[in-house]
Order: structure tokens, then sequence, then C-alpha cells
């Protein structure tokens, strides 16, 4: 490599110069960079083929003699694949049987307070009149000392009226 002048001594216009001339130098550099690791890439790709070649086929050979072995178990498990599928093909019967609750329901002796719960207005935001399809209920147990009460919550289901004209 070439000693570079001292900087202090040198004009803006020569400064200019060797700016651009290392740039120029910099540019070339980073596009060697880049085709030798494209060339080293290449190469790695080549030498993992060559390997899969030259050791892969040996280690994956099957000894005639050892194939034999193979041969003896074949029939009894294409026997046990076809049971299987004959016992997965037999149509099993749906059993529709309901699930029970996980929770009992609470006795009916116990006072019930109804707490509604129900929209501020029967409207939707477009304009049209909302219809009631249904409703959820769902009970708490409350106690205060001495005494249990149920809290029946019912939440109305609303549904927008849709209008053919």
């Amino acid at each position: 490599m070439t000693s570079l002048p001292n900087l202090d001594q040198l004009n803006p216009e020569h400064l200019r110069a060797l700016a651009a001339q290392l740039l120029l130098q910099v540019d070339t550099m980073g596009k060697k960079i880049h085709r030798d690791q494209t060339v080293i890439e290449k190469l790695t790709h080549e030498i993992a083929q060559l390997k899969c070649f030259k050791f892969a086929k040996r280690s994956e050979q099957l000894n005639p003699q050892q194939a034999s072995l193979l041969d003896d178990l074949i029939d009894t498990d294409i026997a046990a694949i076809e049971a299987e599928l004959q016992a997965l093909q037999t149509p099993s019967v749906p059993t529709e049987t309901k699930q029970k609750p996980k929770r009992t329901a609470l006795p009916p002796e116990f006072p019930r307070t109804l707490i509604h719960h129900e929209p501020n207005n029967s409207h939707c935001q477009c304009g049209c009149a909302l219809k009631r399809i249904g409703e959820d209920v769902s009970e708490k147990l409350d106690y205060t000392p001495g005494v249990f009460t149920v809290e029946r919550h019912i939440r109305g289901k609303w549904s927008a009226m849709i209008v053919k004209r």
C-alpha cells in the first residue's frame, strides 16, 4: 500500500481528488468481496453435494441378506394393517347422549331475586327496531349471614329487524 501524504499540507482540490480515489477503491473492493462470497457459497454447496454423492450412498445401502429379513415381516404387517383398516371402516353408531350439567340446580325453596339486564333503547345504531329473540338466564347463590338467596340474572337476546322494501 502506498503511503499517504500529510493531509494538513494538501489543498482542497487535492483532498477532493484523494477522497474520490479512496471511494473508488472502496467500491471496487466491495464488488470483489461480494464476488468472492458468491464463489465461496457456490463451492461450499458443491462440496456438500459431492459429500452426499460419496458418503450417503454407502450409508443407505441395504445388504441383500438384510433385505430377506424384511420380506419375512411384510406379510404380517400387511395383515395387521388390513385388520386396522376394517376396524376403522365399521360405522360406529353415534351416541347422542346429552351431557349433564356439572353443577346441580339451586334448590327451588331459596328466595329468588330477578335482575333484568336490558339495553337502554330498542333501536340499533342504524335506526332499525330491535326484536327480542330469547334470553339467557344464570343463577348465582348469594349468602348473607343466616340467609341464602338466589340472584337470577336474565339477559335478553336482541336482533335487528330487517325490513324488506
